[in-house]
C-alpha cells in the first residue's frame, strides 16, 4: 500500500535574531526594508534573550524598530552538541544549516587523524557559520542560536556528566532504537569522523574517554548527512 502525505506550512511569519543590543543586525535591516519591503505595521517575530516575540514593525527612512506585542511559545533546541570531524571544502556549511535545522545546541568542529582539512581561518569561518546558523534558526523558527566551535581536541571540552555518543561502522549491536528507549536527561556529545572514518587507535581513545559506540544501520551516509538521523530520533522522542 502506498501512503501520500501532504503539508502546508500555512502562512509563514518572518522570524530575526535580535543583537545583544535587542536591535535588528544591519543585515536583518536591508532585508527587511529591500528584499521583504515591508511598511510599518507589518507584524514579525523577535528573538532575544527573554525569549521569542510577536511584534510590529516601525520603519523610517533607514531605520527599523519594532513595537512587542506577545510572547511566543518556547522552541527550545535538542540538549545535543555534534562533534564533527573537520570535512573538506563546504561541508562544513551543511552540516551547520542542517545541524541547526534538526535543532542541535551546539556544533563542534575538530581535526581528526583522517581529516583532510586544516584549522585555519578560524574567525572568518565562525562569521560565515554563524550566519548560515541564524538562517536556517529563523527558518525551523527556533528560539536560540546553536553555539558553534572549533576545537584542537577533546581535551578542551568539559565532558563531565555528558553522555557521549560515538557514530561507528564497526559497531552492530547498540542502535538508535537501544538509544531511543533509554532514558537520559544527561547533555548529549554526538561525535562524527570526517571523510574516510575514525582512525581505530582514534577511535578507541574515543571509547576510553567514555563514548559509546553507536551503530546507525547498514548503509554509510556521507559525513555531513551522519548527524541528521540521531537528531531527526531525538525530535521524534520529543513530539
Amino acid at each position: 500500500m502506498e501512503y501520500l502525505f501532504l503539508f502546508s506550512r500555512g502562512y509563514y511569519m518572518q522570524r530575526y535574531f535580535l543583537n545583544q543590543q535587542n536591535q535588528f543586525k544591519s543585515d536583518d535591516v536591508h532585508h527587511i526594508i529591500n528584499v521583504m519591503r515591508f511598511k510599518t505595521g507589518v507584524q514579525v517575530e523577535v528573538c532575544k534573550l527573554e525569549g521569542c516575540f510577536l511584534a510590529t514593525l516601525e520603519i523610517e527612512n533607514q531605520s527599523v524598530s519594532y513595537k512587542l506585542i506577545q510572547l511566543l511559545s518556547d522552541n527550545p533546541p535538542l540538549n545535543i552538541t555534534i562533534i564533527q570531524g573537520l570535512p573538506k571544502g563546504d561541508k562544513i556549511d551543511l552540516v551547520t544549516k542542517y545541524a541547526t535545522l534538526f535543532q542541535a545546541q551546539g556544533i563542534i568542529f575538530m581535526p581528526m587523524v583522517r581529516s583532510i582539512a586544516k584549522l585555519s581561518n578560524i574567525e572568518h569561518k565562525l562569521g560565515r557559520l554563524n550566519k548560515i546558523a541564524k538562517e536556517a534558526a529563523e527558518l525551523s523558527k527556533r528560539s536560540t542560536l546553536p553555539k558553534i566551535q572549533f576545537i584542537e581536541n577533546l581535551n578542551t571540552l568539559d565532558l563531565t556528566n555528558k553522555t557521549l555518543i560515538l557514530l561507528d561502522e564497526l559497531e552492530s549491536s547498540y542502535t538508535l532504537k537501544d538509544l531511543y528507549d533509554t532514558n537520559n536527561t544527561n547533555e548529549v556529545y554526538v561525535i562524527i569522523g570526517p571523510e574516510g572514518g575514525i582512525d581505530f587507535k582514534e577511535r578507541q581513545s574515543f571509547i576510553d574517554l567514555g563514548a559509546k559506540p553507536l551503530s546507525l544501520g547498514q548503509s554509510i551516509l556521507p559525513t555531513e548527512l551522519a548527524h541528521i538521523p540521531i537528531l531527526n530520533a531525538f525530535l521524534l522522542k520529543k513530539m
